[in-house]
């Protein structure tokens, strides 16, 4: 129960510890007992990770991913939102049995601690029915990543007996069937009971949220607040037409703990409004850029004194991979301020540090978990990641935060612990028979892709295109 992980370049993201050329972390039980110079933590019996030649750094944190999307990995890569729509939530979703929803949330997770992503806010709206519910919640838990699974009051599509185009366009536009508060408090008791564990529970809010009036958004506000989640989140990508944002922070409405997702249009008065009620913002730059939904907002609402986190969103579109999105939120950053100028600025602004904040302590703190984990400080969980950011070892490097954010994929993803537990050791998972594991997988993803192509696309598409065009 005691490990010394020793010798590496540690990159702390505490203020108070900064960067250690050659750092010792000490775990015990679980939790970062010691961060000090190498040679100075006195460990006798612990068993001993040599990270010599590695960058150590805070596990990464994902704010917002709907991670059962993961067994149809690169479907959505030319995808627009209303392709996304129709396709992802009005066919696919449709078309996931209980094994399917389990081993899709399993990949999700392993893939997360694949890429150095020990916690993971699961914006989970595939809830079709109870067994469908329990199915992801343990799909989650048995790939042992850290996060918070976020049951989403969403009505979902089920072709189970043919498709009547006005059953499923009232299915669709009314608020979310009271089964599901009844469930979600199920899923809560059953499997999310310790509100301290590495997995938490929370509520996502249907995807209507921001366009409802104000009355329906309290309404939805209250049955999340009741099922006493850890978190609440949503998509939330402008103000709105009816000024509900500005009504929602006047009136104190928000749960204690929400994060909200994307936000590329919300007024300037508003970032500045969620940030003084206390509602963070996830941003997610692979899916806002390439879908054209909008501007970046994580450095404006940090601008506003809000909190910000970024994120993978969709699985289908982007593998889970928080650095990515980091680097292009950067580059898109530098990209913005040289608009409209002939010349290049003289500085580039947006620094790397700043980015990696966002994936770590700055993350941490907009979920409401920068006291548990996003920085390598005593007493906090020992989520803790070693990145090999050079395999050959012919390059030393200048800049730890540069070259994790630069040259570091998955791939030179070399250890990761979390809560202590080594769940990747030498660039190999740890678990059993992955070999297994992948043709479950593949079978589970034939599956849905020969469901979704059986289905009567014609009547599906007729009532999505009269609720998104």
């Amino acid at each position: 129960m005691t490990t010394l992980i020793s010798g590496g370049h540690v990159l702390s993201m505490d203020p108070a510890i900064g960067d250690l050329p050659r750092g010792d972390v000490l775990v015990e039980d679980g939790t970062i007992a010691a961060v000090a110079e190498h040679g100075t933590v006195d460990a006798p019996g612990a068993e001993v990770i040599d990270a010599s030649g590695t960058i150590v750094v805070p596990g990464f944190v994902d704010g917002h991913r709907h991670v059962w999307q993961s067994l149809l990995r690169g479907v959505a890569a030319d995808w627009s939102l209303s392709d996304y729509m129709l396709q992802a939530r009005a066919l696919y979703a449709g078309c996931y049995d209980e094994d399917s929803a389990y081993l899709g949330n399993l990949l999700g997770g392993l893939e997360s601690l694949s890429a150095g992503i020990t916690t993971v806010v699961d914006h989970c709206h595939l809830q079709s029915g109870p067994r469908i519910s329990d199915a992801l919640a343990r799909g989650l838990l048995d790939s042992g990543v850290g996060g918070v699974f976020c049951y989403a009051l969403q009505n979902v599509p089920v072709y189970d007996g043919g498709v009547d185009p006005g059953e499923s366009e009232d299915m669709l536009t009314r608020m979310p069937d009271a089964w599901h508060d009844t469930n979600a408090a199920r899923i809560r008791d059953t499997y999310f009971a310790d509100d301290r564990a590495r997995l938490r529970f929370g509520v996502a809010l249907p995807e209507a949220t921001p366009y409802l009036p104000g009355s329906l958004v309290r309404q939805l506000l209250a049955r999340a607040d009741a099922l006493s989640p850890f978190l609440v989140t949503g998509h939330w990508v402008d103000s709105g037409p009816h000024g509900v944002l500005a009504e929602l922070c006047a009136e104190g409405a928000w749960p204690d703990r929400t994060c909200l997702s994307h936000g590329n249009h919300i007024e300037a008065d508003d970032l500045a409004r969620l940030a003084e009620a206390g509602v963070s913002l996830c941003t997610t730059p692979d899916i806002e850029c390439g879908m054209g939904i909008g501007p970046l907002a994580a450095r404006r609402f940090r601008a506003a004194g809000g909190a910000a986190a970024i994120g993978t969103d969709l699985s289908n579109y982007a593998r889970a991979d928080v650095l990515q999105q980091a680097r292009l939120l950067l580059q898109v950053e530098r990209f913005t301020l040289a608009q409209g100028s002939p010349r290049p600025p003289r500085s580039v602004g947006y620094g790397v540090r700043d980015a990696l904040a966002l994936a770590t302590l700055d993350g941490a703190e907009a979920l409401g978990l920068a006291d548990t984990i996003g920085s390598l400080s005593v007493g906090k969980r020992a989520d803790v990641v070693l990145v090999r950011p050079d395999p050959l070892g012919a390059q030393p490097y200048t800049d730890p935060a540069a070259a994790v954010l630069f040259t570091t994929s998955p791939a030179e993803i070399d250890t990761v612990l979390v809560a202590g537990e080594v769940v990747k050791r030498d660039g190999t998972m740890r678990r059993g028979d992955l070999g297994e594991l992948q043709q479950r997988i593949a079978a589970a993803a034939a599956g849905v892709r020969a469901r979704h192509d059986q289905l009567p696309r014609p009547e599906i598409e007729q009532v999505w295109a009269g609720l998104f065009s």
